[in-house]
């Protein structure tokens, strides 16, 4: 198994290796490969990282979803109104989403692409990051007027397509407003109960209800949400992984794998899961930081500190990071590196000596 600390020679590699040469000639002066397609990609990354949204908000071949989509009767009737039309554009605001997660400091990332052998297809992961929160968007890309378009594609956090996504969202609204008695008004229930902190009565309505409920992802989010606040935390992982058998994606159950390894300190199961999901995903300095904040919770802060460190070489000026490294330092009782480090803040985030003061004042009383 790949240690973590060569994540992002592994990551340069991927990017520099070239492995996919198959071209799909489609249109006269249009050939989708490895070259193309990345550039596509990289387009969109960089409109969102200038603050652009409209590129990536663009990107998506709305005809084609659409017809994909049309195949359920409601959704079907609701887009010959204009309420059927809203609710399907406000599934169209990818851009304007990953603006925003930057404002609040979190990141945004062209990952990987590769070439589906099995059908051909090209795809292209981004990768979406804030306050050790991580999302996979797995898109399939195709060619639509001389132009590239995002076809379909997967969502590691909702495990499904994103047709799939675009079809849920619009029956789900429909619903709300021509049936609020329906399964929306159970769902929103549960939603209420576990806002609550009632999670053993949410959990309890949702295998009430799974024979109408579980072919929606919401459904599923729900239930995960609910699980993980209900089951001990020696058999979370053996029921999140029993899962598997009602349909949902591996890559949907790593996601979540991760996230839970990470709060535990649990490094080595970390480490095994990270591993697993670059198999999918593609590899991601991203993943430093996770690992070592997990070692932070291990307490192995000589080993956070230098994943931190790492990491910081490749990703952009990040909060989290950054107050990672100094949770580190302070941990280690290091003054030269701790001071040195709150430093940078000045630069990286315009943050005054008097807010430095404050933040220590609230955060780090202790060190001397």
């Amino acid at each position: 198994m790949r240690s973590v600390k060569y994540l992002c020679i592994v990551c340069a590699l991927l990017l520099l290796s070239g492995a996919c040469k198959t071209k799909k000639p489609v249109e006269e002066g249009l050939i989708l490969d490895e070259n193309s397609v990345s550039a596509f990609a990289t387009q969109i990354e960089q409109s969102v990282l200038n603050g652009n949204p409209d590129v990536y908000n663009k990107a998506f071949d709305k005809d084609y979803l659409k017809s994909i989509v049309r195949d359920n009767s409601i959704v079907n009737s609701s887009l010959d109104a204009d309420f059927g039309q809203e609710f399907f554009e406000s599934n169209f605001h990818a851009g304007d989403e990953a603006v925003a997660l930057l404002d609040n400091g979190g990141d945004f990332k062209f990952v990987r692409y590769y070439l589906n052998e099995d059908d051909g297809s090209h795809h292209v992961v981004f990768r979406t990051y804030n306050d050790f929160i991580l999302n996979f968007y797995d898109y399939e890309v195709d060619t639509l007027g001389g132009t590239i378009v995002i076809k379909d594609g997967f969502i590691y956090n909702t495990g499904n397509l994103l047709s799939d996504n675009i079809r849920e969202n619009i029956l789900l609204n429909v619903l709300y407003k021509t049936n609020p008695e329906g399964i929306t008004s159970m769902l929103s229930q549960i939603k209420e109960l576990s806002d609550q902190g009632k999670n053993k009565e949410a959990l309890q309505l949702l295998n009430e209800h799974e024979t109408e409920l579980k072919d929606l992802s919401y459904y599923w989010q729900l239930y995960i949400a609910n699980l993980y606040k209900t089951c001990p935390k020696d058999q979370y992982i053996d029921s999140l992984n029993a899962l598997k058998s009602k349909g949902l994606d591996q890559r949907m159950l790593l996601l979540h794998q991760l996230m839970f390894y990470l709060n535990e300190g649990m490094t080595e199961a970390c480490e095994g899961t990270i591993n697993e999901l670059i198999e999918y995903a593609g590899d991601d300095p991203i993943f430093l930081l996770i690992f070592g904040k997990a070692n932070f919770y291990a307490k192995n802060y000589e080993t956070a500190l230098g994943c931190y460190e790492t990491a910081n070489q490749y990703l952009p000026p990040l909060w989290d990071l950054w107050y990672g490294q100094l949770e580190c330092f302070h941990a280690l009782n290091d003054m030269d590196g701790f001071y040195r480090c709150l430093e940078t803040a000045k630069k990286n985030y315009g943050m005054t000596d008097e807010e430095l003061a404050e933040m220590m004042q609230t955060d780090f009383k202790n060190l001397k």
